[in-house]
């Protein structure tokens, strides 16, 4: 409880916006590298933040599931929330390695010829790679989201 309220919604709010929110900035990283050099710090720590709320939530659902009783519509719920870490799990790994990548070539043009702008043919296809995971994981977490929190409102809200 937190304020009396149940923690289990607000922890989910948290996932709820910020796995989206990281998706659109690791996408959005992987294809404007000027963009990617300012924003990294900011959608690696949204990407964390949806990364810490999943799990969380989880718990704090389950917490609040022995509270008030189980039954077939909380199991499906649970079930559904589930789905959402491997999601958001691959999501993570693709904004950390977009994160490290644009990182790893920053440096390597500051120590090599400041005029030379090429990225070498391995960091394009990496961040190719990275992008579809990112995109992946933040759609597939999305939808996973969508669909719990649909099942979750349900529960709630009808006899």
């Amino acid at each position: 409880m937190f304020f009396g309220l149940p923690l289990h919604p607000l922890v989910v709010h948290a996932a709820v916006v910020c796995l989206p929110l990281a998706a659109l900035g690791t996408l959005l990283m992987a294809f404007w590298p000027a963009a990617a050099s300012r924003l990294w710090p900011a959608v690696l720590f949204v990407a964390t933040i949806a990364l810490a709320a999943v799990p969380l939530s989880i718990s704090s659902g389950e917490t609040l599931a022995d509270k008030v009783g189980e039954n077939a519509a909380i199991e499906a719920h649970e079930e559904q929330g589930e789905q959402v870490l491997p999601f958001v799990i691959v999501l993570w790994l693709a904004a950390l390695g977009i994160s490290l990548a644009t990182r790893l070539m920053r440096h390597s043009t500051r120590s090599a010829h400041e005029s030379t702008r090429t990225r070498p043919r391995w960091h394009a296809a990496m961040v190719i790679v990275l992008a579809v995971l990112a995109l992946v994981g933040g759609v597939g977490g999305t939808i996973a989201t969508v669909r719990a929190g649909h099942s979750g409102a349900q529960t709630v809200w009808t006899k």
